[in-house]
């Protein structure tokens, strides 16, 4: 039996920011980037952020599976549930365009 779901908003710390970092560095290691680069960092950065988007859609829908409700949902990810459900629910016209391919 799965633990019960827990819904807890965002949040940011010590320990985000020290994941972060580790990414961008491992990223910029892989890709023969010099993250001081503040431009490279940009690039890094933003493919980190697009890689973490677009990983929300099949969590959201894992997270349906499991008997979270929209307001579940909506408080992980620090809005309301009538805004997660018209970015992520398979039914709406305006869904999330990158979902898992199969979808």
């Amino acid at each position: 039996m799965t633990e019960p779901l827990t819904p807890e908003p965002p949040h940011s710390g010590e320990d985000t920011c020290d994941l972060i970092d580790d990414a961008l560095y491992q990223l910029a290691e892989r890709r023969g980037k010099w993250p001081g680069d503040p431009i490279a960092a940009i690039s890094l950065l933003a493919s980190l952020i697009d890689q973490a988007e677009r990983m929300l859609p099949d969590n959201v829908l894992t997270a349906l599976d499991h008997s979270a409700s929209w307001n579940d949902i909506a408080t992980a990810l620090a809005t309301s549930p009538e805004q997660a459900q018209l970015r992520y629910s398979p039914d709406s016209p305006v869904a999330d365009s990158r979902w898992p391919p199969d979808y």
